[in-house]
Formats: C-alpha cells, sequence, structure tokens
C-alpha cells in the first residue's frame, strides 16, 4: 500500500479519491463582498455631505421664515399694541356679494402696492395696534360635511377718519360713518374658523354677520396660540 493509501484509507476500503468529504473536502465559500475603491469611498462621503448640508440649509430656511415673521409683527410697520382687540368681517362666497367684491378690491391694491384699508366696526374701537380678520365662514358641502372656513388675521398700522372712506364704498348703505383702518400688507396669521371657533368657546355652527368688534379678554387664549 503506497504512502498515500495509508494515509487516506483510514478503515475504509477505498483504494483511490471518492466524492466522499475526506476525499475531496468543500472549498471555502468564495466572500463576493466587493471592496470599494478610494473613489467610490470619496463619492460616498460627498455624498452624506451634501445630505447633511441640505438638512443644515432647510433648518436655517425655516429659522428665517420665523425670524421674518417675527421682525413682520413686531417690526416699526406691524406694531402690535398690548392687549389688542381684534375687528372681524366676513367675506361671502357669492361673485356679486358687496363683501367679495370690497375684499377682491383689496387684494388688488396690495399687489399692486397700494395702501391696504377697509372699515371699521359699528362701534368705531379700532385703534393701531389692534388686529384685523377677514372671514369666510364654514358652509354646508353635503349632508354630514361643512368645510372648514378660514381667517386671516391683519395688523391695524392706522386708523382715519370716516372722510378718508373710499369711492367704491360709497354704495354699502349705513356704513358712511364708519372711521377707516390701514392694514397691514401681509397677513401675520392664516388658519381655520374650526380653530377659531374652539379657541373662543363659539358652538360650531356660530357664523360671524358683519364686522364685529371682540375685545381683548374675549380673544386672549386665542391670540396665545397663534402669537
Amino acid at each position: 500500500m503506497s504512502a498515500w493509501d495509508v494515509k487516506m484509507n483510514d478503515g475504509w476500503s477505498h483504494t483511490q479519491p471518492c466524492s466522499c468529504s475526506k476525499c475531496r473536502p468543500e472549498p471555502a465559500p468564495v466572500s463576493r463582498e466587493k471592496r470599494i475603491t478610494w473613489k467610490q469611498k470619496m463619492i460616498r462621503m460627498n455624498y452624506k455631505m451634501r445630505e447633511e448640508a441640505a438638512v443644515v440649509i432647510q433648518k436655517n430656511f425655516r429659522m428665517m421664515v420665523e425670524v421674518r415673521k417675527y421682525r413682520l409683527l413686531i417690526g416699526s410697520h406691524y406694531w402690535v399694541r398690548e392687549g389688542p382687540s381684534m375687528i372681524l368681517t366676513p367675506v361671502a362666497m357669492g361673485a356679486k356679494s358687496a363683501s367679495r367684491r370690497d375684499w377682491l378690491e383689496q387684494a388688488q391694491r396690495r399687489q399692486n402696492g397700494e395702501m391696504h384699508v377697509w372699515d371699521d366696526s359699528k362701534q368705531n374701537c379700532a385703534s393701531k395696534g389692534d388686529l384685523f380678520a377677514y372671514v369666510e365662514n364654514s358652509v354646508k358641502l353635503k349632508d354630514d360635511q361643512k368645510s372648514k372656513g378660514w381667517i386671516e388675521v391683519f395688523v391695524i398700522k392706522n386708523v382715519y377718519s370716516p372722510e378718508h372712506r373710499l369711492p367704491s364704498w360709497s354704495n354699502n348703505v349705513g356704513q358712511g360713518d364708519r372711521n377707516v383702518v390701514e392694514l397691514s400688507a401681509e397677513p401675520i396669521y392664516s388658519g381655520t374658523m374650526v380653530e377659531w371657533k374652539e379657541q373662543l368657546g363659539y358652538a360650531e355652527r356660530y357664523c360671524v354677520q358683519g364686522t364685529i368688534h371682540l375685545s381683548n379678554n374675549k380673544i386672549s387664549g386665542y391670540l396665545d396660540k397663534i402669537m
């Protein structure tokens, strides 16, 4: 028996290499993990740095937006007095309604860079630094659904006598003695009437009818939320 036979035949009766695990052991598995090159590492690192930079840029942009809103709110053009009251006026959905017509006129004036104005409530209680809001009441959409309505809050920059009323308001009967309030060009807050009613404790079915004045005591909770 050859030296190979002595080594391989450990009590078995084969005389040549066979397919058993002793004669032909399975080769070690070859790793399929692909090694990346230095260039690929640099590319991956570059992508990661870009992603991190994008996150930082987005965070800084959001911060800038918040700072801008804050400056608009407390700046010289958007000064809000301590304990402000709020004037609210409803904007009807009907295309031919007077309130919708006047609201669209002011939207065009704002776009043209002209003075943004409206009239005071019948009590003429508005003061510089108070708040003014356009609202669209919730309306029925389906049998069991209603719209949320919307509200846009502006700052009253100045108050003028009725002599400064716009000529286009001459057809608004019963409002000729109301003061004129100059408003900020952009709203300081936009939300829903559902939120407004919940904060002020009004019933879900409540609707704003005509221009009204609300004292600070009534709106303090709402102001804490939006400001």
